[in-house]
């Protein structure tokens, strides 16, 4: 289903704004200006501000996904495709995490959204390495008795886990420095363990 060209520009112009200013900081003023529209405009197409930023998220989410999926697959053997995969996942939400830049009271009223946002995601995640362990299994690449879908969102959450690791580790002093080089080398061990 193609996209509204006024709501793809909303979108653009919110990604913009929340990457240079912040969530707490962008109005919908910021946004409108940029998109070309006012903000009468903005609430055709939108409720608010979260529901662009969800918006933002979700479209951002899944094109970083299809292009990992591309990437992924363009390795040939399955093993180095299911390491590429859940590392890079870390390796990528350490470049964006300071993008969001939210307030604890902001981040507490998004939680549901964000909830949603990550179970939609999660499920095309899971889906796509249960087919890469399902090829492993059928190469003898992995010696996985029945490659299932719990097998994947088990691999899925130990990709989160390190990440999360990383995150309370930095604490609130997330920077544009945010090194998540650690939770990736955590990962490749432990896959090396799981996957030998």
């Amino acid at each position: 289903m193609k996209e509204n060209p006024k709501r793809e520009e909303i979108l653009k112009a919110g990604s913009e704004c929340f990457a240079r200013f912040g969530f707490d900081k962008t109005t919908l003023d910021d946004i409108g200006h940029l998109a070309g529209l006012n903000k009468a405009s903005l609430y055709y197409y939108f409720k608010n501000k979260e529901d662009i930023f969800i918006a933002v998220v979700l479209t951002e989410t899944q094109a970083f996904i299809a292009d990992l999926k591309t990437k992924t697959l363009a390795f040939s053997d399955v093993r180095k495709q299911v390491k590429f995969f859940l590392s890079e996942r870390i390796r990528r939400y350490g470049e964006v995490i300071h993008l969001t830049k939210l307030s604890v009271t902001n981040l507490q009223k998004l939680e549901s959204m964000f909830d949603q946002v990550f179970e939609e995601t999660k499920a095309k995640e899971v889906a796509f390495l249960t087919e890469l362990l399902k090829k492993g299994v059928a190469e003898n690449a992995f010696s996985f008795p029945e490659p299932s879908a719990s097998i994947a969102e088990s691999l899925f959450y130990l990709s989160d886990a390190l990440k999360y690791e990383t995150v309370c580790r930095m604490g609130r002093f997330v920077s544009d420095e945010a090194d998540f080089s650690d939770a990736t080398q955590k990962l490749e061990r432990l896959l090396r363990l799981i996957i030998r």
